[in-house]
């Protein structure tokens, strides 16, 4: 694994561009080859009709096959040319992402925002400058909204460890990963629903009954017609076998019309999926996960891509009723073309249709996965967190917010274990304390997705995070600030009440209300959660909450972020200590942005 993944991002971008400008000049040469092609051939054309001599029609004929080959050399050029841009763009936007410059990433997964969700607001999981945003790969709506559902929901440790494994095998394959997403790399991907081709896929097969013992009729037409011909029979029998097809073939045009229509439609979604698809079906993985999904892929001995490709064989053969009506018209009637198509249409939705859901299925957990290897790779320090059922407990060195660049992160150690366990954190303002909180949240969320952590070492149960950190009024729903946070405090005590393993964070709750009140109504809380299968940290300014401690020994520890006025300017070292908070800077940051203090008696 690459100590600098900067380094070789812009190595391989310059490669691309390199050569991405080598076929660029290619095709500017087939360019003019082409157009001396055509120019010889139209020449050789009109000397032989001028002069009537064969020899030139023939060398016409060849210096046009020619130019056709130029031609269909020509757009295989310009789609690799157009390939070899996108992994231009995949390598600059890596190089954004570790360079700090991600916030303006589409992808931002705003749809999927909550606010009743128990997390994701708080710890900014979703929108302008989130987690999402920074890590999502995704190149399908599918894609996109499972790596979402699994940003927002824990998985089970068996199944984290096989996430884990399979996040370690595609850090490892950069090629497979950005051909994968240059191949994806189309809004198409991000627009469709796939639930549209899933319902044409499964839809119920209606069998040609009595008219498929009728398709093997053209062959016996044509013998009969043929030995008329040749004098041997009448042409009775043959006129009969026709008038026959011609019965067979005129009923159900509106409802066979419709469904080769909605066949179309359906295909035009599935084939720009045959590149993916078949990246996967070519790739040797080694994590069980990855050979499982690639399974997936193999319906009946076939490729997915193959198969997908048979659907596209299909329905392009209804386009002949659009490109030459006369031609179709003789294939309908004396060939049953139609009746041949819906046959190999019902074979085709017999065959594969039950799998296309798992096609979807397959490619979108890649793309999740893929998205999260990334992590893995660009940052080779982060560790896959040991996470095991049972009692609450999370143990972590080093521990940091992914999203904070390297340069300004500032690491902290966290150990707490075992029900009914809290940490009271004070503080004076903007030294850190919320930030900590969202670090240790956000960290979770990575883990319990199968990724890694931003963490020297880390290890943890599965637990539900539950959060309340921000705050506001709905004005909508008539929902004043202090109101909405009762409500998710009760949202919270309900989850407790449910002995599921919880991690709750807490930052400065009942802020809307005066400080007996919320001193009072705060320790009531922990008092209570206190007695459940949780543990959990709380941000406070009021420091008469650190006398918690000694109400509840070994339950209940105080820890506190500082800052330091020097030169009349206030530093942070975010460094999280034990104990109570001895010093408040209201007044001093007040100062600093230029509002005037005067001396005032409490």
């Amino acid at each position: 694994m690459p100590t600098n993944p900067l380094h070789l991002y812009r190595r391989r971008q310059a490669l691309f561009r390199q050569k991405l400008g080598r076929a660029q000049s290619k095709s500017n040469g087939i360019s003019w080859l082409r157009l001396l092609f055509f120019i010889l051939a139209a020449g050789a054309f009109a000397y032989g009709v001028y002069t009537a001599r064969a020899g030139f029609y023939l060398a016409a004929l060849l210096l046009a096959a020619v130019f056709v080959l130029l031609v269909i050399k020509h757009i295989r050029l310009k789609e690799e040319m157009e390939f070899l841009q996108k992994l231009v763009q995949v390598n600059e936007k890596a190089c954004l992402r570790l360079e700090g410059k991600w916030t303006g990433f589409a992808g931002r997964g705003e749809r999927y925002t909550d606010d009743d969700h128990p997390y994701s607001t708080d710890l900014n999981i979703f929108g302008q400058g989130s987690l999402f945003q920074y890590l999502n790969d995704t190149i399908s709506f599918q894609g996109e909204r499972l790596l979402a559902e699994q940003l927002s929901r824990p998985q089970a440790p068996e199944q984290i460890k096989l996430r884990q494994e399979a996040v370690a095998d595609l850090a490892g394959r950069l090629d497979f990963r950005q051909y994968f997403q240059a191949a994806g790399m189309d809004d198409f991907f991000k627009r469709q629903d796939p639930q549209t081709v899933l319902a044409w896929a499964e839809s119920k097969v209606y069998p040609l009954g009595w008219k498929s013992m009728l398709l093997f009729l053209p062959a016996l037409t044509f013998s009969l017609f043929a030995l008329g011909f040749l004098g041997f029979l009448p042409y009775l029998p043959a006129l009969i076998l026709l008038a026959m097809q011609i019965a067979a073939a005129l009923p159900g045009e509106k409802k066979n019309l419709a469904r080769f229509t909605a066949t179309d439609q359906a295909m035009r979604r599935l084939k720009p999926y045959a590149a993916l698809l078949r990246y996967i079906e070519q790739e040797k993985f080694k994590a069980p996960l990855l050979k499982t999904l690639r399974k997936r892929l193999f319906s009946a001995g076939q490729p997915a891509s193959g198969c997908v490709h048979q659907l596209v064989r299909i329905a392009e053969r209804n386009n002949l009723r659009f490109s030459n009506s006369l031609i179709y018209l003789v294939l309908k009637y004396a060939f049953l073309w139609d009746l041949w198509t819906l046959k190999m249409l019902d074979d085709w939705q017999k065959n594969y249709g039950r799998a296309v859901r798992g096609w979807f299925a397959a490619a979108a957990e890649i793309e999740a996965l893929a998205s999260l290897a990334g992590l893995c790779h660009d940052h080779p320090r982060w560790v896959f967190p040991r996470v095991k059922a049972g009692p609450p407990a999370l143990k972590a060195k080093g521990l940091g917010h992914p999203l904070i660049a390297p340069a300004k992160r500032v690491a902290n150690d966290i150990s707490l274990s075992g029900a009914g366990r809290f940490i009271v954190i004070t503080g004076s303002n903007m030294s850190g304390k919320s930030t900590f909180l969202r670090t240790v949240g956000v960290n979770l969320v990575l883990a319990y997705a199968g990724a890694p952590v931003c963490a020297a070492e880390c290890e943890c149960s599965l637990m539900r995070i539950y959060t309340k950190m921000h705050s506001s009024d709905n004005l909508e729903k008539g929902i004043s600030t202090f109101y909405g946070e009762l409500l998710r405090m009760k949202m919270i005590m309900d989850a407790a009440a449910r002995k599921a393993p919880l991690l709750i964070l807490l930052d400065e709750i009942f802020r809307g209300t005066n400080p007996r009140d919320r001193i009072l109504a705060t320790r009531n809380i922990i008092g209570q959660l206190l007695r459940q299968n949780v543990i959990g940290m709380l941000t406070t300014h009021d420091l008469e909450l650190g006398e918690l401690e000694k109400e509840y020994p070994g339950s209940i520890r105080n820890y506190h972020f500082t800052d330091e006025i020097r030169a009349g300017e206030i530093h942070f070292d975010y460094k999280i200590k034990p104990g109570l908070a001895q010093t408040a800077n209201a007044l001093a940051l007040m100062k600093l942005v230029g509002i005037k203090v005067e001396k005032t008696r409490l």
